[in-house]
């Protein structure tokens, strides 16, 4: 599966690929993400909670992370597996940064380039919704980065209380997914009609 995207966040791109270095922070960023300490060949690993409604299903793998400060690029390399229907997945994401021109403040743009694998259960869903959960999945991804790095523009009081330790990610909720997948169809669906998505016909 093949997926391209862009989202913007705040801060120069020099300071955002560094932000994007420190992969537990990242982690924190990302629905469903649960990392462990490094290991000693310097992989990543950790694993993916997918909840179904009160079950959860767990995504166990490792994960190898590169960058290039003077590029401004990334490259991530991922493969995990569950224990349904031989389920599997392996993912190379790609990123580039460069800053937003005529910003009010420093704004940075990151282009994906995501090709991956998947086998078991996760081939049907690639072809049925893969491309539409990998927006929905990105965008969250941003939103939450944005947030996390808002934290840094905001100068430190030294009378401020410490902030909490941060809790742990939330699992990613399959039927949140679904919903994604299932308004994408119904734009198709418009599309093939020759009509289009408005305030009169709400998805």
């Amino acid at each position: 599966m093949h997926f391209e995207g862009e989202f913007r966040v705040p801060g120069k791109a020099s300071d955002v690929l560094k932000r994007f270095a420190d992969v537990p922070r990242m982690a924190r960023c990302m629905p469903g993400a649960m990392l462990e300490p490094q290991a000693e060949d310097g992989s990543w690993p950790g694993a993916m909670v997918v909840s179904f409604g009160p079950k959860r299903i767990n995504f166990k793998g490792r994960a190898t992370c590169a960058f290039d400060d003077e590029a401004l690029t990334g490259l991530v390399h991922g493969r995990g597996t569950a224990d349904m229907r031989s389920a599997r997945i392996g993912v190379k994401v790609s990123f580039a940064l460069h800053d937003v021109p005529d910003s009010a403040k420093p704004e940075t743009a990151v282009k994906i380039v995501s090709d991956a694998e998947l086998g078991g259960v996760l081939e049907d869903f690639a072809r049925t919704g893969g491309i539409a959960v990998a927006n929905a999945i990105m965008a969250d991804f941003a939103h939450r980065a944005s947030e996390e790095f808002a934290k840094d523009e905001v100068p430190v009081d030294a009378e401020t209380p410490p902030s909490p330790a941060p809790k742990p990610a939330a699992p990613l909720a399959a039927s949140g997914l679904l919903w994604v997948v299932i308004k994408a169809y119904w734009v198709k669906f418009l599309h093939a009609l020759g009509l289009s998505a408005s305030p009169d016909r709400p998805l």
